[in-house]
């Protein structure tokens, strides 16, 4: 059985793959909370494979996971180990070193919340992304707004507070002319002060009535879109010259008015003005 805990570290999921009574958690979760790249706690675990026998699984054994997720697990006594194997003072990352500090003081009571059944444990949500994609290109296709069709997607997955927010937001701005990178995105706001770098930051640290809600994480070095980025943006293989690839997000406008760095263009403001008789 797969769980979502309900309470979140710093608005990051990690699920929780109960067996027998304990809980499991991939390191691909831990390892985006973090702000480390994956690759890191996994070569941990292989290079310590004797120390950490009998608290880590493979994913075979994660069955409730997307195929996709390559990796492992680790239940409360791997968790921990993992941690002490990581020295937060040679991460280059000075951010990731602090979220792991955090982490350390948050987790143990967490976990214990979650043994004596304190915490609720929801079924964990379809992932719905693909289909809000779909309906995305398919309102391009007929020249229909976007946000009108990813409603009906929201809908019939039992979220119509959310379907109804998209709807009345207005975020979609008519006459966008397409995809952006986020240096094209800073010269669309026109500000001699905004750079790619702090723009990028300011996506994914973006904040509501004091609550966390990025429209994009780093998961390592990259950029991945978050859930609330969805209606804004999308992820593309992008070609490293080698025989490799790595996921990067082209932006709509929207993105713009979203996070509160463009107004959305009003109804009379498109209106074309009368013609004088």
């Amino acid at each position: 059985m797969t769980d979502a805990l309900a309470t979140l570290f710093e608005g990051k999921e990690i699920r929780a793959l109960e067996r027998a009574g304990e809980p499991w958690f991939p390191i691909v979760d831990l390892a985006a909370a973090w702000g480390i790249d994956r690759t890191t706690p996994h070569n941990i675990l292989i290079r310590n494979g004797e120390a950490f026998r009998g608290f880590v699984c493979g994913v075979s054994m994660c069955d409730k996971m997307s195929p996709s997720e390559t990796g492992f697990c680790v239940n409360e006594r791997g968790l921990y180990l993992l941690i002490g194997k990581i020295t937060t003072g040679k991460l280059k990352n000075k951010e990731a070193a602090a979220n792991i500090l955090r982490f350390q003081r948050w987790v143990p009571e967490l976990i214990q919340k979650y043994r004596k059944h304190e915490i609720m444990q929801v079924p964990a949500a379809p992932d719905i992304r693909a289909e809000l994609e779909e309906a995305r290109e398919l309102a391009m296709i007929c020249g229909k707004s976007p946000e009108s069709f990813q409603a009906v997607i929201l809908r019939k997955h039992g979220k119509p507070e959310l379907a109804a927010e998209l709807k009345a937001s207005g975020e979609i701005v008519r006459g966008e002319t397409g995809w952006y990178t986020v240096t094209g995105l800073v010269e669309l706001c026109n500000d001699p002060t905004l750079t790619a770098e702090r723009l990028n930051t300011y996506l994914a640290n973006c904040r509501e009535n004091g609550e966390w809600k990025p429209f994009q994480y780093k998961e390592g070095k990259i950029w991945r879109l978050a859930p609330r980025g969805l209606p804004h943006g999308k992820e593309y293989p992008f070609n490293l010259g080698n025989g490799h690839s790595e996921p990067r997000i082209s932006w709509r406008e929207s993105i713009l008015v979203a996070a509160g760095l463009k107004r959305p263009v009003s109804e009379d403001q498109m209106a074309l003005p009368a013609r004088a008789v």
